[in-house]
């Protein structure tokens, strides 16, 4: 049995045990620097939080990578031989006795490495680099990698050419009526990957609401408890997901589950900071499984509608007006604004 020390951002937070591959023990020490989800977990618990955390492996690519990085497909086991080091939260873990401070894990240039085996199917040996690569932390079912560019991390997905446009369009719309959301780029002339870049500041972690909800009385997963549990957060919490969830309704988004949007918190205090940005958007419009836009989501978003989501419809109404790619969903929304 392997006794390893958890860390949030260099600060050890709890304590877990792992035999042939099985967490056995869990025992948090700080519970408000940790995920909500597991502040009093069970050795069970934490292993479920470590799995869903975890590089989805149905990809080819993903499983591909771990074999060669890690000679494992086992999630805890690939989770401890890399640290759990993440671009999306700030935890890490260490066998008892070693320690290395979180942001001298992963250098950048070997972490391109990883993304060039990703990306450009390159045959550089990974295994013998022992990288703490952000990858083996980054779930989702499309293919993924993190590179660093300039002074940020960028997550750069392979996806379908209408996922990468309706990700893309969807990005430029929000942003430019400065409504808090994730910012997309094309990559390559094909538009069959795109990038987005971290939208974290230091200090900060993110925490899925599928984890966070466990801060809650009621943690189901029923529509109406969700809006008002963020809303039980303060206003301008209510407010940005009513932003989302209308964005959602007009660009017909049926994949805002709850690993697709959560909080982002303070790593020094364990502080509710702010609703994460509106991400994920590559299942929407005429991503989404029909392939088609059908108005039938906005039509029951705003059967419900107050004055304040009328109000948000005109601004980003405003906005898709004259956007050709958009123009179904500009369509769509012209019988609520006029």
């Amino acid at each position: 049995m392997v006794r390893y020390i958890l860390y949030n951002d260099d600060i050890q937070v709890a304590t877990f045990s792992v035999h042939n591959s099985v967490i056995t023990e869990f025992i948090p020490q700080i519970p408000e620097l940790l995920p909500k989800q597991i502040c009093h977990a069970t050795a069970d618990g934490f292993a479920s939080w470590l799995r869903e955390r975890a590089v989805d492996l149905n990809s080819v690519k993903h499983r591909s990578l771990m074999n060669e990085l890690v000679g494992s497909r086992d999630r805890t086991t690939i989770a401890v031989r890399t640290h759990m080091f993440s671009i999306s939260d700030t935890f890490t873990c260490f066998e008892e006795g070693e320690f290395v401070p979180r942001l001298q894990l992963c250098r950048p240039e070997d972490q391109n490495t990883v993304s060039d085996f990703i990306l450009v199917s390159s045959d550089t040996s990974l295994r013998s680099l022992r990288i703490s690569t952000p990858n083996a932390s980054t779930d989702g079912s499309f293919t993924k990698t993190w590179k660093y560019e300039g002074d940020a991390w960028w997550l750069y997905k392979i996806q379908p050419k209408a996922s990468t446009e309706a990700e893309v369009a969807i990005s430029r719309v929000l942003r430019s009526i400065d409504w808090d959301a994730a910012e997309y780029c094309y990559v390559g002339k094909y538009r069959k990957r795109v990038k987005t870049k971290n939208f974290l500041h230091p200090k900060e972690f993110f925490e899925p609401y599928d984890s966070f909800r466990f801060f809650f009385d009621d943690p189901s997963d029923n529509d109406d408890v969700i809006y008002q549990n963020i809303a039980s957060l303060g206003p301008e919490f209510e407010a940005a997901w009513k932003r989302i969830l209308l964005a959602d309704a007009v660009f017909v988004n049926t994949d805002r589950h709850m690993r697709n949007f959560g909080v982002i918190r303070s790593s020094e205090t364990g502080k509710i900071l702010r609703l994460a940005p509106n991400f994920d958007n590559n299942q929407a419009y005429l991503a989404n499984p029909s392939g088609t836009y059908s108005d039938g989501m906005l039509k029951i978003y705003m059967s419900k509608a107050d004055n304040q989501d009328y109000t948000n419809l005109r601004i980003l109404s405003s906005e898709l007006k004259g956007n050709p790619y958009l123009r179904y969903a500009y369509e769509a929304s012209i019988p609520y604004v006029k």
